[in-house]
């Protein structure tokens, strides 16, 4: 579920929700919305995912793909 992963990889990375949250750039309620399957990044904000696993040396979260655009 794409849901836990992004919560996973917050918790590997070793951050808040407000930390990872500024770290991506977006609100602390998107983080939320995302953890809580609300709402599924943009894809935009899953390179920035990816890039910012990657910039921590590890996997990128598996995220499902957007069906827009």
């Amino acid at each position: 579920m794409e849901a836990e992963n992004i919560r996973t990889l917050r918790h590997n990375l070793g951050l808040t929700q407000e930390e990872f949250a500024h770290r991506l750039g977006i609100t602390v309620a998107t983080v939320n919305r995302w953890e809580n399957g609300h709402n599924s990044p943009t894809r935009l904000a899953r390179k920035a995912l990816y890039d910012l696993a990657s910039e921590r040396g590890g996997p990128g979260p598996q995220l499902n793909t957007p069906s827009e655009g």
